[in-house]
């Protein structure tokens, strides 16, 4: 549709307001996703998913289908919510939301406002394993999602980690290592991958 306004902040959080032929859709967002997206005026293509409860149905939406998909994987753990989901997006990119909880390191999720020790701790647990076959998409190439080495996507996740502290962006990281995949072994290291990788973006 087309953007008609967006807010960063409201009584119910951000979100943006689309006319979709003449019909508007406030659509809640996390405040990185207000801050990229279209400006008023402006085409808006919107990845949404429907939240349905007794009292209310409401659209939550982002620029891109990974915000979509980790928002949903984010609210299959006990004690998040959709304002607890959309905060920790407001405050960490996917790729750091991701690498937090693979990577146990649940004291950069409380960087989000709502989110204690206590409750990033019990996202690191319940949600590795989703995480993993979450990213493994993007990482392997050849497999069929959810069917490839757990061993394999733990070592293309921590060359990911270290290519994005050298300042490389996602986008760059999954084309380098889609480019990559063919050639390696099938128990590629994380040090061969972050090789072959950096070889390549260069």
């Amino acid at each position: 549709g087309t953007l008609v306004g967006k807010s960063y902040e409201s009584p119910r959080g951000a979100f943006f307001l689309v006319d979709v032929h003449g019909m508007g859709f406030e659509v809640l967002s996390s405040q990185r996703s207000i801050q990229s997206g279209p400006q008023p005026g402006e085409a808006a293509q919107l990845f949404t998913t429907l939240i349905v409860r007794e009292d209310a149905m409401f659209l939550v939406g982002f620029n891109t289908k990974e915000e979509r998909d980790l928002f949903n994987i984010l609210q299959s753990a006990s004690g998040v919510g959709t304002k607890v989901a959309l905060s920790l997006l407001s405050a960490l990119s996917v790729s750091e939301i991701a690498q937090a909880v693979v990577s146990n390191q649940h004291g950069l999720l409380t960087k989000a406002k709502g989110v204690g020790t206590k409750l990033a701790q019990k996202m690191t647990l319940e949600l590795k394993d989703k995480m993993m076959n979450w990213r493994s998409a993007d990482f392997t190439v050849g497999a069929q999602p959810g069917h490839a080495s757990p061993t394999r996507n733990e070592a293309f996740l921590e060359a990911e980690s270290v290519l994005l502290s050298l300042g490389y962006q996602p986008d760059e990281i999954v084309r380098s290592f889609k480019a990559i995949e063919p050639e390696l072994e099938s128990e590629a290291s994380s040090e061969t991958i972050l090789r072959e990788s950096l070889r390549w973006l260069a």
